[in-house]
């Protein structure tokens, strides 16, 4: 007779620890975020490249579509990936000038340990959460002002995740 291992039941997570995983994961991914949008972006750019046309467009409904395989003879190009401020409007999509997210974030950043594109995963983040759990009057500006506001300035640097985990955990519970 063999034992085998018996799974131990799983206590469900807390509202609180949930958030605080999707903004940990999100704050470990944002290399893969910033790339999937400027990807997008790139990939709406270069439509008419040679390379492009070369190079079937992997498909959304097929399962088995992959991307290309990169090439070794091509470097990525980090320079064509958006300013943190021109990804947060244009993940807002609301007409609000790229200028104005800067503006928030240059005072903002000053006050945390992440950087500006980390920042701004950190807000997407948020806001995904918030509309995932009902809160649907913000937008990514508001979240970013909202964080800018929670911060104190004049103070040692903090995890600005750990504050939007925490403006997240007040609003869902409202």
């Amino acid at each position: 007779m063999s034992q085998q291992p018996v799974a131990a039941p799983k206590k469900p997570l807390s509202r609180g620890k949930k958030i605080a995983i999707g903004v940990g994961v999100l704050i470990a991914a944002p290399p893969f975020i910033a790339g999937m949008v400027s990807g997008v972006k790139d990939a709406t750019t270069h439509h008419n490249t040679p390379a492009a046309a070369a190079t079937p467009a992997a498909s959304h409904s097929s399962p088995a579509a992959k991307p290309p395989a990169k090439t070794k003879g091509t470097p990525a190009t980090h320079a064509s990936r958006p300013a943190p401020a021109q990804q947060l409007a244009d993940l807002d999509g609301n007409g609000r000038p790229a200028a104005e997210y800067q503006q928030v974030l240059d005072a903002l950043a000053p006050r945390c340990t992440e950087d500006r594109p980390h920042l701004t995963a950190v807000v997407n983040a948020t806001l995904k959460d918030l509309k995932n759990n009902g809160v649907d009057d913000e937008d990514e500006f508001s979240v970013l002002q909202h964080l800018e506001q929670s911060v104190p300035a004049g103070n040692p640097r903090v995890n600005c995740a750990s504050v939007a985990t925490a403006y997240a955990t007040l609003r869902e519970g409202n």
